[in-house]
């Protein structure tokens, strides 16, 4: 029973997964709402999920995988269908998913190249993503049923740029680092 109990964070994961198309759907469809409470669903097992995997020790090398690879369909979905339909400004749709291609291509490429990476997201990766999630929920809210003022569409594509920007150069200068130190202690 116990081993059973055990996969509830990773069906979770999955879950979210799953919901990532219904979801599109009803935001491509301009059916705000739906698609607002599909991403509060999505969110409440993301943190469920994340709860019980630390709380009861049910972590798992899927889980630590595909948790993150979750949120990152979910985050890109969202973006990728609000520059569709007008409601975000495709240059930021570009860097969002840019960056996140970067890193992730980064990522791989260090670990056939130099070996595993035991880094962690930084605070201004952490900030940028957190961001990112505010901005998601704030667009499809406000298209379902919270008018925001002007100064939100206004600022929060610079603030996600600047965020981006950094974070990434941040990734960069990791793995350059990694990847000297890897080659220093080759050599001597």
């Amino acid at each position: 029973m116990t081993d059973y109990l055990r996969q509830i964070p990773n069906t979770l994961t999955i879950l979210r997964i799953a919901l990532v198309v219904p979801f599109a759907v009803m935001l491509l469809r301009e059916q705000y709402m739906a698609a607002l409470v599909l991403l509060f669903i999505a969110g409440f097992t993301d943190g469920l999920d994340g709860f019980l995997a630390r709380y009861f020790g049910w972590r798992t090398l899927f889980g630590s995988i595909a948790d993150p690879v979750a949120d990152k369909i979910l985050l890109v979905t969202t973006y990728l269908c609000l520059g569709w339909l007008g409601q975000m400004p495709w240059w930021l749709v570009a860097v969002v998913v840019g960056r996140d291609v970067i890193i992730f291509s980064g990522a791989i490429a260090y670990w056939f190249l130099v070996g595993k990476y035991q880094g962690q997201p930084t605070w201004v990766s952490k900030v940028c993503t957190f961001c990112q999630i505010l901005v998601g929920i704030a667009i499809v809210a406000h298209q379902a049923f919270l008018p925001l003022p002007g100064w939100f569409f206004t600022g929060y594509p610079w603030l996600l740029l600047i965020l981006c920007l950094v974070s990434l150069y941040q990734y960069v200068q990791m793995g350059v680092q990694g990847y000297r130190q890897r080659q220093r202690g080759r050599l001597a």
